[in-house]
């Protein structure tokens, strides 16, 4: 909820979720950076109903890291135990 419930979250795109995880990711890499300490930011529990929030950080994972030489998140969690 990093980016706020007043943006539209529709379901199959979950832009809103992929928005505030990119958004809080890149805070807490700059923050730390403030510090100077190290940061380890990881998606958690993504089970398959929020695929589309999984598929979205990963495209934007991938953009960071062709930009900065470096992944945006440290690791992900794919959770399929409901299934």
């Amino acid at each position: 909820f990093f980016a706020g419930k007043g943006l539209p979250n529709d379901k199959g795109k979950l832009q809103a979720s992929i928005l505030g995880a990119c958004a809080g990711a890149q805070y807490v890499r700059h923050v730390a950076g403030a510090y100077g300490i190290p940061v380890l930011t990881h998606s958690d529990h993504c089970a398959k109903k929020l695929l589309p929030w999984f598929d979205g950080m990963l495209e934007a994972d991938e953009a960071f890291f062709k930009e900065h030489g470096e992944p945006l998140f440290s690791s992900h969690m794919l959770d399929l135990s409901e299934e």
